[in-house]
């Protein structure tokens, strides 16, 4: 590995086809205006690599690891300096010469958000190892997680994509998503982030192979909500998306379970019950943020600020 070395990626978040992604539902993501970037140089320390990890709120980890080895010799954090650790190895099995020498190497690495955000600290650190090793991302993903991959497409593109899994492999095409109603839409973080690994199994367990009809609407709603340039029927597509995946995971929507009073329509994003939700409504930014605060909900971003390649066109 070459040092000094530079990179960024996008974050993400899944807007349809939660969950069903996995199970090759055509999902839209789209990749943010917030991500993360890494910083590789030359370290004082031969034989060692310094991992330094930060987000908006300082250093959130630290570590030393033994080269070439990739073993952990003091962390901050032992379950991060775990999973750094495998993903290491991984990207060493695709490329042999990865972190092969025992030349001292620093790595910093920051993130533009919250790491609580669920907004793809994972994702992102997978993208931009892939791209600093040289070898194919998607692959790297297949070896450490057992997501559908669409995040780490979201870190790679630019603009939204429809992804779709066949027979496991991603399939991605970039499109526009400029709804002129873009300005209705907004981001809320719910303050409690999921753990995706753990709900992706929990998922699994469920024989998603049971849901082929659900599948088949979730994927016809995702085309239909990429074109909709109405305000009202996008509300009711993603009501209805929300209809049927309450069906799926058996349980309650969140607009129906927190929200029962918000003007407008509410939808999960990505696993239900925590990181971030959308709200779609006509009754404007102030009554949303003192709706959401009412709630404890202090973390309200307008959409066209969080997703990139939206119409930045003021009143589009």
């Amino acid at each position: 590995m070459s040092a000094p070395y530079s990179g960024y990626a996008n974050g993400k978040l899944l807007i349809t086809c939660e969950y069903l992604v996995m199970y090759g539902a055509l999902s839209l993501a789209v990749p943010l205006t917030v991500g993360q970037s890494i910083r590789v140089g030359r370290g004082a320390e031969p034989g060692i690599l310094h991992w330094e990890a930060g987000d908006p709120s300082g250093t959130w980890f630290t570590a030393r690891i033994k080269l070439p080895d990739l073993e952990i010799i003091a962390s901050s954090d032992e379950k991060a300096a775990a999973w750094l650790t495998a993903l290491l190895k991984a990207t060493r099995t695709l490329n042999r010469s990865f972190l092969s020498d025992a030349d001292g190497i620093q790595v910093i690495t920051t993130l533009d958000f919250d790491r609580y955000w669920g907004l793809g600290s994972s994702s992102t650190l997978i993208a931009l190892i892939a791209r600093m090793a040289n070898v194919d991302a998607f692959s790297l993903h297949r070896a450490v997680s057992d997501g559908s991959g669409y995040d780490v497409a979201c870190a790679l593109h630019d603009k939204p994509v429809l992804f779709r899994l066949n027979n496991g492999i991603p399939d991605i095409r970039q499109v526009s998503f400029t709804p002129s109603f873009t300005d209705q839409l907004y981001l809320i973080y719910l303050g409690r982030k999921q753990d995706s690994s753990r709900e992706v199994y929990e998922f699994r367990k469920k024989k998603a192979s049971g849901f082929q009809k659900e599948t088949d609407e979730v994927t016809s709603l995702s085309d239909k909500i990429v074109r909709c340039n109405n305000f009202e029927e996008f509300s009711t597509l993603i009501d209805r998306h929300e209809q049927i995946m309450s069906s799926v995971l058996g349980q309650v929507t969140i607009k129906e379970q927190l929200f029962q009073d918000f003007q407008g329509s509410i939808k999960s994003l990505g696993a239900w019950g925590g990181d971030f939700i959308m709200a779609a409504t006509a009754s404007g930014y102030e009554y949303v943020k003192r709706y959401f605060a009412a709630k404890g909900l202090e973390v309200v971003f307008p959409f066209r600020s969080l997703v990139k390649s939206t119409d930045l066109t003021p009143g589009k």
